[in-house]
Order: structure tokens, then sequence, then C-alpha cells
């Protein structure tokens, strides 16, 4: 498997650094951490995972076409974190070719930070070709495709549907990709039960939520393990009360606007300067490049970064137990757990990939990491045979797939 020679070098851009406002941390999440919602014993509720539509996507990437026999847009039914029915959309993918006795093992696969907009869906949004390309990961999705399992790729809560997608929380991420595999297995009777929870950047995260409610919300489902790579974990450290450099002001925001689906009461010019208040309605009418573009490249220091912090020591401490509740991992994974990442990646530190992993173990995870010299962020999806963690996640998810 190879990343396609053709994706624009702004895509890739976005890809790398559309998650800096979260994973620039210098430590690992606290184990224990509290979690939002309905909590971690709470199981779906029974339509959780109802297939609502199925549509052949009619742009499909030819990278993506290459490997599929099936590409569907879909529509499931889900449950926001305070209860509320939703519709969540995604992408469900098969192999080409018959499926093999007892049904294609399944890939939940969670992406990177693309935006809060609906037009920032992966599941449509098309690149400089007009193609679904799932927002640039077509090549990685492919090649697990070529291997045998068949990907179903939610666009999270609020992202190509009604409501606001609760950016960076973990929970909402981690039950979108869960009900996703049971709308794929009620679409394909081809599918497997079998499944994995696979995800990159801000989707490693939500893989990684999506492990620990896998018991539970999960229920049913015959969960083999979890796969991380440049997984966002420590969301506590990444703002430290609220902190972020000119990279990450943007991201910044969309964090705001995240926690403020769990927090109503969140007030914006608590947390912002005037300034910054008035820059709020891009985040949400963006994309992930265009964020980066304006508050990282534009902007510079010509911001002060008050414009950017809390503005009392009450709205700073109130935020920290905010953040820090969507740090993973939380608690015990019941599956194994793999996180990778390159040692070139200028987002997310390798200690803190490192301690995640030691937080997980500690837990009674079976959790292991592993580190791809000269790869960043976006590279370390590259194959095997150009240094990149493609071929190895493959090969973990081939020994785990029979457990």
């Amino acid at each position: 498997m190879t990343i396609p020679s053709t994706m624009p070098a702004t895509t890739l851009r976005s890809l790398a650094l559309g998650v800096a406002a979260t994973v620039t941390l210098a430590w690992g999440s606290p184990l224990g951490a509290q979690q939002s919602g309905e909590g971690p014993a709470a199981a779906g509720p029974k339509d959780a995972g109802d297939l609502v539509s199925a549509e052949a996507i009619a742009a499909l990437d030819p990278v993506l076409a290459s490997a599929a026999g099936r590409a569907d847009r879909i529509l499931y039914r889900s449950r926001s974190l305070n209860g509320d029915g939703i519709v969540v959309s995604g992408v469900l993918l098969t192999p080409k070719g018959k499926a093999p006795a007892g049904g294609w093992p399944v890939v939940s696969w969670g992406h990177g930070s693309s935006g809060i907009n609906d037009r920032c869906a992966p599941s449509s949004v098309p690149n400089q070709d007009g193609k679904v390309d799932l927002y640039g990961y077509g090549g990685f999705v492919a090649g697990l495709l070529k291997a045998g399992y068949a990907v179903v790729a939610t666009d999270y809560e609020g992202l190509g549907t009604p409501g606001t997608h609760p950016y960076i929380v973990a929970d909402s991420e981690g039950r979108g990709m869960i009900d996703a595999v049971r709308a794929a297995v009620q679409a394909e009777p081809g599918l497997s039960k079998s499944w994995f929870a696979v995800g990159h950047s801000q989707g490693g995260q939500a893989a990684i939520a999506a492990g620990e409610l896998a018991e539970t919300w999960g229920r049913g489902l015959d969960f083999r393990g979890t796969v991380g790579l440049a997984p966002v974990t420590n969301v506590g450290q990444a703002y430290n009360y609220g902190s972020p450099g000119p990279v990450d002001r943007g991201f910044y925001l969309l964090a705001l606007q995240g926690l403020k689906t769990l927090h109503p009461g969140l007030r914006y010019e608590d947390y912002l300067g005037s300034q910054a208040l008035r820059m709020l309605p891009e985040t949400e009418a963006e994309c992930t490049l265009k964020i980066w573009q304006d508050f990282s490249v534009d902007l510079g220091d010509r911001l002060g970064d008050h414009q950017f912090t809390p503005q009392s020591p009450e709205a700073a401490l109130a935020l920290q137990p905010w953040l820090d509740a969507q740090s993973v991992p939380r608690g015990h994974t019941p599956g194994p757990m793999l996180l990778l990442q390159g040692d070139q990646d200028p987002s997310i530190k390798v200690a803190v990939t490192e301690q995640a992993v030691r937080n997980a173990q500690a837990a009674g995870t079976v959790a292991e990491f592993r580190l791809y010299p000269g790869k960043d962020h976006y590279s370390v999806l590259a194959a095997g045979d150009a240094g990149g963690a493609a071929t190895d996640v493959i090969q973990w998810l081939d020994s785990h797939r029979g457990r």
C-alpha cells in the first residue's frame, strides 16, 4: 500500500497539523479521569446503531474504488451524551470479492480533525478532484480493504448531520465508532461482528475511547483491539488551563466549541479576548486547512496570547477539569492496544504517547508502543517499504483477528 502521489500538499499539511491544539503536550493523561455523559457502565440503547439509510457513493476516489467492492454513505442512529437520539453519517466499504467464512472482520476507522462544519464531513467532502477520499485517508483505508478488512468510517456526531460536532469529546467519538459497526453489520450480510477500533490523531483518541466502551456501549459485538496512530491522548495538558501558542489558536476555539456541547454554561467571553471572539464564527464555518491558514499562519503573533486564553483565574480553573475529562486512556480496555507514531511528529510528543501506553498497562490493558524514525504526523501512515506504520498495523490486526 502507498499513499497516493496525487494527494495535494495542502491536504497533507492539514492532516499533519489539524490537531496541533490538542497535542502540544508534556506528559501523559491521568488514570481514573471521570468519563462524561452516562458513564462507563451504560450500555447502548436498543436503537443505537440502527441503520437509517445506505446509498452508493458515486464520486469515489480511484484509490478507494480500486480496492472496494461496495462503497456506501450510511446514516445510522446513536445517542448524544445527554441522551438525545441523533443520526450520524459515515462510509461503509467492503473488500472486493466474496466474503470469507464467518464474514469480513470490521475496522471502525476514526479520522483526524477536519472541522466542525457539516461540509467538512469525510463521507462527503470532495478532494481537489471532486472525489470522496475520506479527507485524505483513502490510501491507508484502501490498504485495509486489500488486506481483507471491511471498513466503516464514522464522521462523528454532528459532523455531516444536524447538531454540533462535540470536537475532541472522547465518549461522543467512541459511541459514533461503535454504533457505526452495528449499522455496517445491518447493512452488509458479509460482515463479521468482530471489530477493531483504529484511528489517527483525533481519531486515535476516538479509537481509544471506543475500546474502553466496548464491553458496555459495544455489548454484543466482538471487540478485538485498538490501534491509535499519532493519537491525541492528554487533552488536559494540551492547553494547561487554556494557554495555546500561535500555532494552536484556531484549534483552541474548536476545543471550546466541543466542550460547550457538554457544558452549555461555558461562556466564550470567559476564555477569549474581544478580538478572538470576533473570529469564532470562522471556526464554525471552515474546515481545518482554512482554520490552520487563517489562525496559525496569517495571524502569527499579531494578536497577543491573552486573546486566546481564559480571561480570569476562575475561568482557567473551571476549564482544566473539563479538558482533563477528555484525556485517554481512562481505564481498562478489554482488548489489546497498539499506539504508534513517528519520531519527527511536530504535534504529538513521543513522551506523551509512551506515557499513555504506560497508563493503559497500569489499568490492566495489554498495550505496546512503536516508533517510526523520520516519520511525522501524517507520513507515519505510509506503508512499511516507505518506513511507515501501515504494514505493521495490518500485521498486528491479522495477529489479533482470531484471538
